[in-house]
């Protein structure tokens, strides 16, 4: 919680293949809102995609520095890379979302 910094925004681990999106509408420990408004995390599909680019990057340079594979190669692992990556960026996208612009301070 960017106010308490104890409660939690969401609601299982992310290990909890079904459910790792699912978020608290206020903080179980001090209340604060994580709902400000309808659409509020819209703006954290940009980070989501900002961390996308950068995990394919990062895996297109490896490959291209250890193995030099064809193009087929590159997009199959850089797909499923970012496919396996989703649910970090999409939960840590989120959490700078709500830190920035959220409105809840300390």
């Amino acid at each position: 919680c960017p106010r308490c910094r104890e409660g939690d925004i969401f609601r299982y681990p992310m290990k909890t293949i079904a459910r790792w999106g699912v978020t608290h509408s206020v903080c179980p420990v001090c209340q604060a809102n994580f709902e400000p408004e309808p659409g509020f995390y819209f703006g954290a599909m940009f980070i989501s995609y900002a961390f996308s680019v950068a995990w394919g990057a990062v895996l297109w340079v490896l490959l291209y520095v250890l193995f030099r594979p064809d193009s087929n190669t590159y997009t199959m692992v850089i797909a499923a890379g970012v496919v396996l990556l989703s649910p970090w960026s999409f939960r840590y996208s989120r959490v700078l979302w709500l830190y920035w612009f959220g409105g809840i301070s300390r």
